[in-house]
């Protein structure tokens, strides 16, 4: 009789810090959470994506796309020494058969994300079911269609879904009333059946996110330099040749050519950085 009555006592108290941090929770549903993105080396590897609306630098995981305008070329040297002394001279004259052409070089710096701020919000009318297994072979559709079909049963704990989307590691399932996703998210665990065999299937609470603040800063591109004001005297193949040519002369400050890109007069493009591994 006394282990009862302790049992019972615990609950209470269980069930009123429970409350208590849902009350918590629902008087400040936001939480800012600033993420450090760490320093990671970036480095041209020819890579470039071309098109007319290609005009703004844009950030993204672990690359980096900078815009390349007309009449430009981006050299990347093997050793960023080499970079540095092709720079002591802001200005090349490059000796082509029975010409020259006078370039300006400048150094090449990236814009980097450095902290992002992050509020996120937990949606009382969402759902995350998760658990997949690999290789479950079903379309997008179908694999929709059966979530629905078993959480709209109210013998399931489900209701009316009004929203899906299948999401990166999971489903985003909504519903028509709040109390369906919380009596979803209490149970946690169902066996769902997908195609001809059953998995168990994980049900949590739904967190959107929202970028609150984003600092970037600007990383100098220790192998790159971007040459600029090239005339239009020379088709694409001959002009990255005859500066890979130049470029690569000890007597000009330079060293082993890891990759040359050039954009014509007229035409636009990205140059892709990517994280040097290794």
């Amino acid at each position: 009789m006394m282990a009862l009555q302790a049992l019972q006592e615990e609950q209470a108290k269980l069930k009123t810090r429970l409350q208590e941090l849902k009350r918590k929770l629902r008087d400040n549903p936001q939480d800012k959470v600033p993420f450090p993105v760490p320093e990671t080396p970036l480095v041209f590897r020819g890579n470039i994506q071309q098109g007319k609306d290609t005009v703004k630098s844009v950030v993204s995981n672990l690359r980096i796309c900078y815009p390349l305008p007309g009449g430009s070329a981006l050299v990347t040297f093997e050793d960023p020494n080499v970079a540095k002394q092709v720079l002591q001279q802001t200005e090349h004259t490059i000796d082509v058969e029975g010409f020259r052409l006078r370039v300006q070089v400048q150094p090449l710096e990236l814009p980097m994300l450095t902290t992002i701020q992050v509020s996120s919000q937990m949606n009382e009318q969402r759902v995350l079911v998760s658990g997949f297994p690999a290789g479950l072979k079903l379309s997008e559709e179908e694999l929709l269609d059966k979530l629905e079909i078993f959480f709209g049963k109210s013998k399931n704990g489900g209701g009316d879904v009004e929203t899906r989307e299948l999401l990166q590691g999971g489903v985003m399932l909504g519903f028509a009333k709040d109390t369906v996703a919380q009596h979803l998210c209490q149970m946690g665990q169902f066996t769902v059946p997908l195609g001809k065999q059953q998995f168990p299937l994980r049900v949590s609470p739904y967190m959107s996110g929202k970028i609150q603040k984003a600092e970037v800063r600007s990383q100098p591109a220790p192998h790159s330099v971007l040459v600029l004001n090239i005339p239009d005297v020379l088709d694409g193949p001959e002009l990255q040749d005859v500066l890979e040519i130049h470029f690569q002369k000890p007597t000009r400050g330079g060293g082993e050519v890891e990759a040359v890109t050039v954009m014509p007069l007229g035409q636009q493009g990205l140059a892709v950085f990517t994280a040097k591994l290794g």
